[in-house]
Parts: structure tokens; sequence; C-alpha cells
């Protein structure tokens, strides 16, 4: 007999199949049980159409036909996230729920988004927390913006073994292998954003797009490009202002740069002294960025860590010494004296090639 975990699971596993494809909406997915068996099974795949408790309710019905009204009136549903309460670009899953008289609703979260499924559907039993920090890790992006107002921030580093990124000239672009390398196209393929500075521009002029992911491109769209330009260094040649993906740029008082297809200037300006918490927060409030991706040189870091902005760092260490004439992700004088005292807790360690890759978690 399954359990009530188990569902919930399953519900987890539904969900991370819309990961392309929902932003800014979470991942949502859902199952249907009638006598502890499943009868129905539902995922919100697009952003903008039906949501994950709707698809499993057609399911249902796809499948029992004429008697799935009875049954669903005797079953049980369980979903990942509360079910939704308000209109927005479709109505409220909860008027479905109660609709066909579901009997009682389980979730692993509450949606702080939304009005309370339980104050407006006191009727409708509800049991909640199943699997919550699953639940959260899956959408932690949804929940960092509606509840801190910024994304969830991850910073990726590819360095040698003693801590290089580059020599002093500013060779030795690829450090890391090419197994490396498409593992930062993927991340980028599930990113909203990719942030960087001018620095890493000038240095690499990369074109900060998801091309060799192994993925299948046409099911999920280019992240947004996002530019900080603090003292008016770019000139619009650069390989960001192609037609690859949208760009946003934040632009000082003195640029010259105009807007134009595919190019945004944000209405937030870029001095010396802006903030990137300032940054994020736009991102959030303006463009509905959920999860973004770092990729800069130590310039955006140091800002980082000072702001305690990083929640995950992802580093990717190639066997390989760059030497003493070499470039550091980090600037340590410059950050703070307390940076030694942060702890990185290992989240996970995976082998790419000779390269291996840690997720870390900051703890400040």
């Amino acid at each position: 007999m399954n359990s009530k975990k188990e569902h919930m699971l399953e519900a987890l596993e539904l969900a991370n199949r819309g990961a392309l494809t929902t932003s800014p909406n979470p991942m949502v997915g859902c199952v249907i049980t009638h006598d502890n068996k499943i009868i129905g099974r539902g995922w919100h795949e697009i952003s903008g159409e039906n949501h994950a408790e709707i698809n499993a309710i057609e399911d249902v019905i796809n499948n029992l036909g004429d008697k799935a009204k009875e049954v669903l009136s005797e079953s049980e549903l369980f979903v990942n996230l509360e079910p939704c309460t308000t209109y927005g670009k479709t109505p409220p899953c909860a008027d479905s729920i109660k609709e066909y008289g579901i009997k009682k609703v389980y979730f692993c979260n509450e949606d702080k988004a939304q009005k309370s499924f339980t104050k407006m559907h006191p009727e409708i039993e509800v049991e909640k927390g199943i699997l919550e920090n699953e639940g959260r890790k899956l959408n932690r992006g949804f929940f960092s913006r509606i509840e801190r107002g910024r994304p969830y921030i991850s910073c990726k580093v590819a360095s040698s073994l003693d801590g290089g990124i580059a020599l002093l000239s500013g060779e030795s672009k690829w450090i890391t292998s090419s197994n490396s390398r498409k593992d930062v196209h993927k991340i980028r393929a599930y990113a909203d954003a990719i942030l960087t500075g001018t620095g890493t521009l000038s240095k690499d002029d990369p074109r900060l797009t998801s091309r060799d992911s192994g993925l299948n491109e046409s099911l999920f769209k280019q992240p947004l490009r996002v530019i900080v330009d603090r003292n008016n260094v770019l000139t619009g040649k650069e390989e960001i202002f192609s037609s690859d993906a949208p760009t946003l740029l934040f632009l000082n008082e003195e640029s010259q740069l105009k807007e134009k297809d595919g190019i945004e200037i944000a209405k937030l300006k870029a001095s010396p002294n802006l903030f990137l918490e300032e940054v994020v927060n736009y991102l959030a409030e303006e463009k509905l960025i959920n999860n973004l991706m770092v990729e800069a040189g130590s310039g955006i870091m140091n800002s980082l860590l000072q702001e305690r902005l990083i929640d995950e760092l992802v580093l990717y260490k190639a066997p390989k010494l760059l030497g003493e004439n070499r470039l550091s992700f980090i600037n340590l004088d410059v950050v703070t004296k307390k940076l030694g005292t942060i702890d990185l807790e290992i989240e996970d360690i995976e082998e790419l090639g000779q390269d291996i890759k840690y997720s870390l978690v900051p703890k400040y």
C-alpha cells in the first residue's frame, strides 16, 4: 500500500517535468487517489496554461468517463503547492476542487502569493507539510521571489586547484573540461536570467546563452542576459547585443547606448555605488525572475559576498595549477575580514570527466 509520502513524492516528480517551461510560475505536480490508488496525474506544463490540479482532474475524467464525477467526490488530492484561490491567467484550482467534491487535499508548502486555501474553503479537509523541505527545494526560486523579494542566486565559478580563474594575461579561458562546460549550459537552460559585469565581457565576450546542454532547445526559452555597467564600459558591439537572447542593461547616466529589439535598458541606473541588492530586487519585481545565475569576475563576486546575496556557489574544480601569477574569483582583501567565518555547506559533489563539481551553500 502506498503511503502519503509516496503519493507526494510522485507529485514532486511530476512537478519537475515543468522545470524548463513554467517560470515565473512554480513547478507543481498533482496525483488524485481513490481508496489509496492513483486514478489521475497532472502537472503544470506551461506558464499560462492549466495548473496541475486541473490536468489531474481531466486525467481522471479521461480515465473513468461517466464514473469520474462520483469517484472524484470520494477521492483525495496530493499536490506539492497549496492550490491557488485567485484568478490569474487561469481560474482558481480551488474552485474545481470544490466543484468535484474532492474530500481531502494534501500539500507540501503554503503559497504566500495566494489567499489561504484553508480559509477560503474550510469545508475541505487539508493536511499540509508532507515532504515540506523537498517541496521548498524544488521551488526555491519561486519562494525566494515571493518571500524575500529577490531571486534565488547561484554563482558559477570555474577554477584551478589553487583557486585561479585565469593568468594575469587573461589566458586559460577554458580551465575546465568540455563535460563541465556542457553542464554550465544545462544550468543556464534552467535559469531565468544570467547576470554578469563588464569585466567578464571585456575579457571573454561571452554570448551567455544555453547552446550545448544536450537538452532540446525548442523546449525552453533562453535566459534573460543581465549586464551591470557601472562605469560606462559597453560599446554595443559585444556578443550580448546579438539576437540570440533578450538582454537587460543597467547603465549609468553617461551611457550613449539606446534600446533596440531584444535590448532593454533598466529604469534603475547603474552608478559606482549601486548595490546589487537593488539590482536583484528589480529583477524579481519587474521581471519576475525566480532563478538567477551569476557568471562574473571578482568585482561582482565581491559585491555579492559583501551583501550576503549568494544562495549557492557552483564550483567546478579542474586538475590544474595556474601558479603565483593567477587571477582569483574573489579578492579576499576587498571582501571582508570576516569572510573566513562564512561556512560552506556541501550539498552535492559530482565528477564531470576530470573535473569535480561542488554545490555549496554559504552559511552567513
